[in-house]
């Protein structure tokens, strides 16, 4: 055998096909369990040998069995591995949670909106790895686990941890259907179709109306069909031929210009609501988190 160089490591590779060997006592097995020849594993072996200048195994017609250097050496080699590859599993885990970011997202702009963008945001920020977790209505980081959150809330200043990502424009929606069968000419036409609640934001309706119809229409009373907690359950009533929804204008554009749901009369109202990027202080200077809220901004655009 060849002299060993004082203090040179053994190849790792080697060191690998040692361990599993001398565990499963078969060179087959091990070629098997990493997925190579029998004949790298032999070689493997012969080379890690060589450089010992010792003989781990005895080769005998019923088997392999670890000679006593084999069996000193092997307690030793498993552990070294094992702590490697903690190490590495740790590294890596630490390196993806410095990209990572808890969402907590309103299940409507999650549903409609962000979730078919993903691979948009992929391509702006690809080391970006989003959990998404669902809620609605106030939301305290003290009380959940969620690193940012995205809300719709009242038009304010005074919300904690918050910033206006945009205002909340409210669109009638129908099925183009429904729309043939009563044709809508006049905002007034649209006290014939049934009126989708919501059921969060009762109100909703009834300040549209007001906003839009003449004062001696409001005194007709509204046909108010099935009531939603969600405006993704709304839109999906309104592509079942459910009604007509009032809906944030992004949220339904793109089932507009796929002709499933046709905006009435092309009506705006703003209320007096906007969608809110939440990041408690001490996440705010996050690389991660300023990079998902300018995409955020460039995103959600109106109609």
């Amino acid at each position: 055998m060849r002299s060993a160089v004082p203090n040179k490591l053994p190849p790792l590779n080697a060191l690998k096909a040692f361990e599993v060997a001398a565990r499963k006592l078969s060179f087959s097995k091990a070629a098997v369990e990493l997925c190579v020849t029998q004949g790298a594993i032999s070689k493997q072996i012969k080379s890690l040998e060589e450089h010992l200048q010792l003989a781990l195994f005895d080769r005998t017609t019923t088997g392999l069995a670890l000679t006593k250097a084999g069996k000193q050496y092997l307690p030793t080699i498993m552990a070294a591995l094992e702590q490697i590859q903690s190490s590495t599993a740790n590294l890596q885990q630490l390196e993806m949670n410095n990209h990572s970011l808890t969402l907590n997202i309103t299940p409507s702009l999650s549903h409609l909106w962000l979730i078919p963008r993903l691979e948009r945001l992929t391509d702006a920020l690809p080391n970006l790895r989003l959990t998404m977790v669902s809620g609605d209505g106030a939301f305290q980081f003290h009380q959940a686990s969620a690193d940012i959150a995205i809300r719709c809330l009242p038009l304010s200043l005074s919300h904690e941890n918050s910033t206006l990502l945009a205002e909340e424009v409210l669109i009638p929606v129908i099925h183009p259907d429904l729309l043939a069968q009563a044709p809508i000419s006049q905002a007034e036409d649209i006290l014939n179709h049934p009126l989708l609640m919501h059921t969060t934001r009762p109100q909703l309706w009834s300040q549209f109306l007001s906003s839009t119809l003449a004062e001696k229409k409001q005194a007709q009373i509204p046909n108010y069909h099935h009531g939603f907690e969600h405006f993704f359950m709304s839109l999906e009533a309104a592509k079942q031929k459910q009604g007509i929804a009032l809906v944030p204008d992004f949220l339904a554009s793109e089932f507009i210009k796929r002709g499933e749901l046709v905006n009435v009369l092309n009506m705006r109202y703003q209320s007096s609501f906007g969608f809110y990027f939440l990041a408690p202080s001490y996440r705010q200077q996050n690389e991660q988190v300023q990079h998902f809220y300018q995409w955020l901004l460039t995103e959600i655009k109106p109609l």
